[in-house]
């Protein structure tokens, strides 16, 4: 039995949060459904919503390479074109990967990851493995 029923939202930590948010929304599709200040609560067509917190002055951010980090599904109809344009837009995207499934980083740092939901089980995403 569990106790949970989802996942309520995801916390990042970033340093400046208007750049932050400006960044999600240009670049992710996100828009400010709460702004708290120092805290902006972002959503995208009723998923789970992505909270920017900004840090504590003088506070390291985690490289997070090899632990928790959240990760993005990338729609169908998108596939094709998400990663190179992310990368046309200036976004770090990581060495490896593919197009339907690869790690970036936001304009902090913080590690992320995009992913097209079916891509290994689907015989149709097999180009984008």
């Amino acid at each position: 039995m569990s106790f949970f029923s989802g996942v309520y939202q995801i916390n990042v930590r970033v340093k400046e949060i208007n750049k932050a948010v400006e960044w999600y929304e240009k670049i992710l599709g996100l828009h400010v459904l709460k702004d708290y200040g120092k805290t902006v609560v972002l959503k995208h067509d009723g998923r789970v919503p992505v909270c920017l917190i900004e840090k504590p002055l003088h506070t390291e951010l985690p490289d997070n390479l090899d632990g928790t980090h959240p990760v993005f599904s990338i729609s169908a109809s998108n596939v094709k074109d998400c990663k190179k344009a992310m990368m046309d837009q200036g976004v770090v995207v990581l060495e490896g990967g593919s197009e339907g499934h690869f790690k970036f980083r936001d304009l902090d740092g913080n590690l992320l990851e995009a992913y097209l939901p079916g891509l290994y089980e689907e015989e149709q995403f097999k180009p984008y493995r």
